[in-house]
């Protein structure tokens, strides 16, 4: 088929394919977030500076990892309080009653800013919807 000049060729616009089932709704765990999942678990509980285990409690926090909770709990007793800063706000962002406790306890925390963040987060574990 000739196409004049003047004329361009239009794509026809793609399609997604649907599962089996008839419908794209269930995703299937991704494999590759599941190991950086476990990688910054490792790092938060493992890391050699608080520098390693802040930025993985971060991570942790944007990825709303329940299987974090336990380790983002503990971290809360680091050492370091840039790293119970960002666990606090992590668990905050998770927003499960699992970390109430243990939120309500880092408001005695000897640091006013750990003791913030921890007050926020309960904030939004309770305000959740």
């Amino acid at each position: 088929m000739m196409v004049p000049k003047n004329k361009k060729k239009t794509k026809e616009p793609v399609r997604k394919k649907e599962s089996p089932g008839g419908t794209d709704a269930v995703k299937t765990p991704d494999i590759r977030q599941e190991k950086e999942t476990a990688r910054l678990i490792h790092d938060l509980s493992f890391g050699s500076d608080e520098i390693i285990r802040s930025k993985a409690a971060g991570a942790l926090g944007h990825a709303r990892s329940e299987e974090a909770i336990g380790p983002l709990i503990e971290a809360l007793r680091d050492p370091h309080v840039y790293v119970r800063h960002g666990a606090a706000w992590a668990l905050g962002e998770i927003k499960s009653d699992r970390a109430v406790d243990a939120l309500k306890e880092a408001l005695s925390d000897a640091d006013e800013i750990t003791r913030n963040k921890a007050a926020e987060a309960l904030e939004k574990i309770q305000g959740r919807s």
